[in-house]
């Protein structure tokens, strides 16, 4: 089943580079529109996939005769998040315009958007695509925490493709990142944070969490590290740090390096990975599907308790994924790459990316 958007008569192309290599890029402003080609009004959009699918959508569109030139916007899927805090980054949206022969056949790929799912025992898949989305992955059997949370999985990328050469891909957003506290009552507490993940081709981002009335207690944690230039994966995330102020004492601490995003086309985000004491847990968010993987973000864990006393603080934090890279074929026209809106906010509920032909 297919659903057909309608858009004003005269809509036109955003002006960008006409990329004379792959591009990869990101922007914030938006952009002016461009001249130089009208966009046709009828347009052509295949299923996206539900809010809670991590299978990416798979299909065709075979151009009718008569038409010799398409406008596209293809938006990647969303990463998983479950609060404004940590929102999920959104999917790359790629427009421009190529020139085409009727009766070619175009593979439609639309990216799974990632999850946030705090009480999910198994993994929480990342969203499949043209570059699938990294894992927020499972416990380990053998990890018995008192407290444990996990971050978002990162959205898959879409694609557009002929005869299996990729025309563009948008890359999916990163998984937006949380924690896990743990104190006794009445006692200090560590002030955790939630952390957004990266848009498409950004990196994700890292915190500093310190112990209310111990400056000197604090653990840090790493993001994701952002895809470079031609479709190379956001390396790993470097582990995090710990250090303990006067008048505590080291229960247990774990910093844990994220993982490498894969390279090239079709790559996947790197997974999330876990940093754990008795007290407290957490995985790290995945990155996001593209033109090379978003890196995961790393993750870190801490639990210390005063010189005297019974009293504990424990809090694991977790780093955001980055955003899977971008790819635009040197023959399309007026490219532009700009992050979309499509970041998930809302726990176990995925955002799928989308495309659009306008024909």
């Amino acid at each position: 089943m297919t659903e057909r958007k309608s858009l004003p008569s005269r809509r036109a192309v955003v002006r960008g580079a006409a990329w004379a290599t792959p591009a990869l890029a990101a922007a914030t402003a938006a952009p002016a529109l461009a001249a130089s080609f009208e966009c046709p009004s009828r347009s052509y959009s295949p299923d996206r996939p539900g809010t809670t699918a991590s299978t990416a959508s798979d299909t065709t569109w075979t151009v009718p005769a008569g038409v010799n030139r398409i406008c596209v916007e293809v938006i990647g899927g969303g990463g998983g998040g479950s609060s404004a805090a940590s929102r999920g980054g959104a999917g790359a949206a790629v427009t421009g315009y190529f020139g085409v022969t009727p009766g070619t056949v175009l593979r439609l790929i639309v990216g799974a958007g990632g999850s946030r799912e705090p009480t999910a025992a198994t993994a929480v898949v990342g969203g499949g695509g043209y570059g699938k989305g990294g894992d927020s992955v499972a416990f380990p059997s053998n990890n018995t925490a008192e407290a444990r949370n996990r971050s978002g999985s990162g959205g898959g990328a879409s694609a557009i493709l002929i005869d299996g050469t990729p025309v563009i891909v948008a890359g999916g957003g990163g998984g937006g990142a949380g924690a896990q506290a743990n104190n006794t009552q009445g006692g200090a507490a560590f002030a955790i944070a939630g952390i957004p993940g990266g848009n498409a081709t950004a990196a994700g981002s890292g915190a500093s969490v310190t112990l209310s009335g111990s400056a000197g207690t604090s653990l840090t944690v790493n993001g994701g590290r952002a895809v470079t230039m031609n479709g190379n994966g956001g390396a790993a995330a470097p582990a995090g740090a710990t250090a303990i102020g006067s008048g505590y004492v080291l229960v247990g601490q774990q910093a844990t390096a994220g993982n490498a995003g894969a390279n090239l086309f079709n790559a996947s985000g790197g997974n999330g990975v876990l940093a754990s004491t008795a007290r407290a847990a957490h995985i790290s968010a995945g990155g996001g599907g593209g033109y090379g993987g978003g890196a995961g973000g790393g993750c870190t864990a801490l639990s210390v308790r005063p010189n005297s006393g019974t009293a504990f603080a424990a809090a694991a934090q977790g780093g955001s994924g980055a955003g899977g890279g971008s790819y635009v074929r040197s023959d399309v026209a007026d490219a532009v790459i700009v992050a979309g809106t499509n970041g998930s906010a809302t726990a176990a509920s995925r955002n799928a990316g989308s495309i659009t032909i306008f024909y």
